[in-house]
């Protein structure tokens, strides 16, 4: 994850840790269109499928609202703000990507031990918006 740079430079044991998840990123982010279409994939396979149980289309429903949320600072990341040279404006740059990686870092962790423990997992900003869509109260696309 783009987001996690600094995290990783600055602590290399995390770094370590996620090298395993290296092939599968390289992948997921050279292959054109590749995370279009597995966010396609997931929403109309897994979301939208009435017979798989409601947990498992759930906790993708909040997987796919993350990847949204993911969107907007990678798009102004990648074409708006650039790094900064150096100073306060870097320092800034910095704790900004390193708190988008670990609200991920720490949903992906609270997520998944929820599900290990047989709990229903609720998200900051995408519980609630994943409850209705899957309850039926939501839109039938985005």
């Amino acid at each position: 994850m783009p987001a996690g740079r600094y995290v990783f430079m600055q602590f290399p044991f995390i770094a370590r840790a996620m090298a395993p998840l290296a092939p599968v990123a390289y992948i997921y982010n050279s292959v054109p269109f590749l995370p279009f279409l597995l966010f396609i994939g997931v929403y109309s396979f897994i979301v939208n499928n009435q017979s798989m149980g409601r947990f498992i289309r759930y906790n993708a429903m909040q997987a796919v609202l993350l990847d949204v949320l993911l969107i907007i600072p990678s798009v102004l990341m990648g074409s708006v703000l650039r790094p900064p040279e150096g100073g306060a404006a870097l320092q800034l740059y910095e704790s900004g990507l390193n708190t988008i990686f670990l609200f991920v870092a720490v949903s992906v962790a609270y997520g998944m031990g929820s599900c290990a423990v047989g709990q229903t997992p609720r998200l900051p900003l995408v519980a609630d918006a994943a409850d209705k869509q899957v309850r039926g109260d939501g839109p039938s696309g985005f």
